[in-house]
């Protein structure tokens, strides 16, 4: 179809693209490598399918907005499609009476699709900038303060406009492009939509049809060239970026991901992240694969009781920043001058609801807490509050403040079996600080003696010989701290012969199972309510049922998304209601359930700004008209029945561990 003087220009300017996208592309993987923890992209080599299994099915997006995602992912598939469009047309441009295919099925079936797909494509394309510029969906807006001045709503909408405005043109002048080839060769199998637009201009002469599909082959075309220079600095490049992030991340559990500082190193100059390049290699590679969807925002606590954080906004102005970088403006800003503020960084409650909902694989929570150990470690700034609870803990063993003589005041008049007397059990009850300390977490402890005497389980605790296993001091960045009361711990565990940790407190699960192990000793730590589960299923629980009560339960972030148990609390109310009727589901449950405020630390200080974020949680929970709301955490024990408090319903509803449910149900 081109002329001999067509494709000289082709390829000089295919030439020129391809350098000048060599050039954006080495910026951006530049930038990505001055990162610290280097990406292992041999995972990236043996994930490659998972990459293309996400790229071709696009089902992270229906995580959220299953709707918006449908339309998002006919787009994304359209536009994957036509990789191969762009390759065929560029043959057909150049060898002299190609077709694909032309008289075979599989080359009309291929037509079909494409003609489908560019129509889908062009809908979806109107429907997101109709959504963006005309509605304006308040999910697309962020609070301008949290953003970045380059990153100001009006940077957003340009780039989302000259992305939507590049596919509509390209597939649009494809589409146009394909009806004139059909007015001037009238083949007796073409497609609906290309066809039905050729017959507004079959009365044309032969040299304008022609010179028409000359005109738009080359705007299609001449789009992608203009375009993939531009890639890597467009939102754009989520497209690729996002597979490739699932693919180099090695995590299962947001629990898991954060590194084990190596606090002995005297070479080291810097821990936690002050400037861009002290993140993850993966951290930056976030900023790129971002979407700008606010589906983390939608899903933030702190975001949605009105919070200066948005882990958009951070993932936002990250590429923002990054590509001010990457074209050679070097910057040594501190991330809490552009990328999010300091009480942003203290306002995290690390639910991991950010990671949840990412269709892209980023992880904002993991970077604020880079910046955490920064703060605390480099710089000595962090709340007040905070002060005060890790003096407390590096004094008494906990954040209580409370004489570790007093551990186990919580067991006069219980049988408790002790470590330091048995020396060798099956079970080893961790009780934890609320279970010592906190009058409510003394209710879950003692429940859990009932329940493990009735069930003749073999264990024992420690005692005053437990420590706080100190995970609020890691997720607030003081891991000084934490290493040096998780060393203690471990030094007792050592002492004693025992199969599985049994602990009533998430956070104190996965710090045993998930942090400890970063240290290089793994223990076996199931949380209390898979152990009660396993009791129940094995019948050695005898429960009656709780009549004249209705309960909703509160899923807790660190036993639901930071280890993935959903199931066993509901087991469990199934065995405690009996048929008497079902759990009464909040508005968002189970791995979209919301915060308590409690966990990051957030347990301990106080940010005044908005709403309480334990207010929300429980406001929701009196919406379900329940008079029980069942939890299954130490900490969310104590915020809910706050809150419980706070909203004056201390008279009609109350707040109870799922253990205390249990006993209190033992015909025993």
């Amino acid at each position: 179809m081109l002329t001999g003087i067509e494709k000289v220009i082709f390829i000089i300017v295919t030439a020129m693209s391809l350098a000048l996208a060599f050039k954006t592309f080495k910026g951006m993987f530049r930038l990505i490598n001055r990162g610290k923890d280097p990406i292992d992209w041999s995972r990236a080599s043996k994930r490659l399918l998972l990459g293309i299994g996400i790229l071709l099915s696009q089902k992270t997006l229906f995580k959220s907005r299953p709707l918006v995602g449908f339309i998002h992912a006919l787009v994304a598939w359209g536009f994957t499609l036509y990789m191969v469009v762009n390759l065929v047309d560029v043959l057909y441009g150049f060898i002299p009476g190609f077709r694909f295919l032309p008289d075979h099925w599989v080359g009309h079936t291929y037509r079909f699709f494409v003609d489908l797909f560019s129509v889908l494509v062009l809908v979806g394309i109107f429907f997101f900038l109709v959504r963006r510029f005309l509605i304006k969906d308040p999910r697309l807006e962020i609070k301008s303060q949290v953003l970045l001045p380059d990153t100001t709503r009006k940077g957003i909408r340009r780039d989302s406009f000259i992305v939507g405005a590049f596919i509509f043109l390209h597939v649009g002048s494809r589409l146009v492009g394909s009806s004139f080839a059909i007015a001037q060769e009238h083949p007796t199998v073409s497609p609906p939509a290309a066809a039905s637009l050729a017959q507004f201009w079959v009365n044309w002469s032969p040299e304008t049809l022609l010179f028409a599909e000359h005109l738009f082959w080359w705007l299609a075309i001449g789009l992608i060239l203009a375009f993939i220079p531009y890639f890597p600095y467009s939102k754009h490049a989520h497209l690729f970026m996002g597979p490739l992030n699932f693919m180099v991340s090695g995590k299962q559990y947001p629990s898991a991901v954060l590194s084990m500082l190596d606090l002995e190193n005297e070479d080291a100059e810097q821990f936690g992240a002050a400037q861009l390049e002290h993140l993850p290699q993966k951290a930056i590679l976030d900023g790129y694969a971002c979407i700008m969807c606010n589906r983390c925002q939608d899903a933030c606590p702190a975001y949605v009781t009105e919070k200066e954080l948005s882990p958009s906004a951070l993932e936002i102005n990250k590429r923002y920043h990054s590509n001010t970088m990457a074209r050679g403006k070097d910057t040594s800003n501190r991330l809490t001058e552009w990328m999010l503020t300091e009480e942003a960084v203290w306002s995290c409650t690390t639910c991991g609801f950010c990671l949840e909902v990412c269709p892209v694989g980023n992880e904002p929570m993991v970077d604020i807490l880079h910046i955490r150990q920064d703060l605390v470690l480099m710089e000595s700034r962090f709340p007040t509050d905070a002060m005060d609870i890790f003096n407390k803990l590096e004094t008494y063993g906990n954040p209580w403040g409370l004489s570790k003589q007093d551990r186990e005041k919580w067991t006069e008049g219980l049988e408790v079996p002790r470590m330091r007397e048995k020396r060798k059990v099956d079970y080893l009850y961790w009780v934890g600080c609320a279970g010592a300390y906190d009058s409510l977490g003394r209710k879950v402890a003692k429940a859990m003696v009932k329940i493990l005497n009735s069930a003749n389980v073999d264990y024992a605790i420690l005692g005053m010989e437990e420590t706080c296993t100190a995970e609020f001091a890691r997720r607030l960045g003081n891991e000084y701290l934490f290493q040096m009361q998780a060393q203690e711990n471990i030094e007792t565990l050592e002492q004693y012969e025992f199969n599985t940790i049994i602990t009533p407190c998430p956070h104190c699960l996965t710090t045993l199972k998930d942090d400890y192990a970063r240290l290089g000793t793994a223990f076996k730590v199931v949380h209390h309510t898979s152990f009660i589960a396993n009791l129940l299923r094995q019948g050695r629980l005898p429960l009656k049922p709780l009549k004249d009560t209705s309960i909703t339960y509160h899923d807790p972030c660190y036993l639901g998304r930071h280890q993935g148990e959903y199931k066993a609390p509901r087991k469990i109310l199934k065995e405690i209601l009996k048929g008497e009727q079902s759990i009464i589901e909040m508005e968002r449950s189970g791995k979209n359930g919301f915060c308590c405020g409690a966990g990051g630390g957030n347990m301990w200080y106080e940010i005044n700004r908005g709403k309480r974020i334990n207010v929300e949680r429980f406001e929701e929970a009196i919406r379900t008209g329940a008079k029980t709301v069942a939890t299954a955490c130490s900490f969310c024990n104590i915020m809910l029945d706050d809150a419980l408090k706070v909203t004056g319903k201390d008279d009609e509803m109350e707040v109870k561990d799922l253990a205390i449910l249990v006993a209190e149900g033992l015909t025993l």
